[in-house]
């Protein structure tokens, strides 16, 4: 079968393939855990891009890659809950201003765990609301519990779909790879919207 040429303009399938190259490298699970955890409290590349990938190449540690990438995002989601939200109340505005984080702060009062397990679970951006509900003082223990069971859904439904499907799910994904990218950032950007 001949190979299929990337066209120049495509910077997102590079990537993909860039990280697809990755994947088989041995410091993979570590980078892996380093964009899982960087994600969870500034914006960031989601941890999903190479997760997937690593899936593909390595089928039979598909369960530990999930679990990787599950610890370094709960462990940055206290980083966002504890040290972005000191930084964002003392008045250090570097991530969000207050005027965008107030509204955040005021509907986090009323169900702040639906929202972390929702911006866990999906698109939406982690990293605004582990800061938001740090800042509106969120009982630590659900938020702890929303983190650990929406990224644990995600990352091992990711996970167990790929080491269920495997090569099928890699001749998906190269054959509809823009669409699948396109999908994402409208999801990523309703996401945003949403928020």
């Amino acid at each position: 079968m001949e190979q299929e040429t990337i066209p120049t303009w495509a910077i997102h399938r590079r990537l993909y393939e860039w990280a697809l190259g990755f994947a088989k490298t041995p410091v993979a699970p570590v980078a892996l855990g380093l964009i899982a955890f960087v994600e969870a409290f500034m914006p960031f590349v989601p941890p999903d891009a190479l997760l997937i990938p690593m899936c593909l190449e390595k089928r039979k540690k598909s369960a530990f890659f999930a679990g990787i990438s599950v610890v370094g995002s709960v462990a940055g989601a206290m980083v966002g809950f504890f040290v972005i939200a000191s930084l964002m109340s003392g008045g250090a505005a570097w991530i969000v201003s207050e005027e965008q984080i107030q509204p955040m702060v005021d509907e986090f009062e009323v169900r702040g765990q639906l929202w972390v397990f929702v911006a866990a679970l999906t698109p939406v951006p982690f990293f605004l609301l582990t800061a938001a509900a740090g800042v509106a003082k969120l009982n630590f223990g659900l938020f702890l519990a929303a983190c650990v069971v929406g990224r644990t859904i995600r990352y091992g439904l990711e996970a167990t779909i790929v080491w269920w499907i495997g090569d099928q799910a890699k001749m998906f994904i190269e054959k509809w790879f823009n669409l699948v990218t396109i999908v994402a950032c409208i999801l990523v950007a309703l996401g945003w919207w949403f928020i």
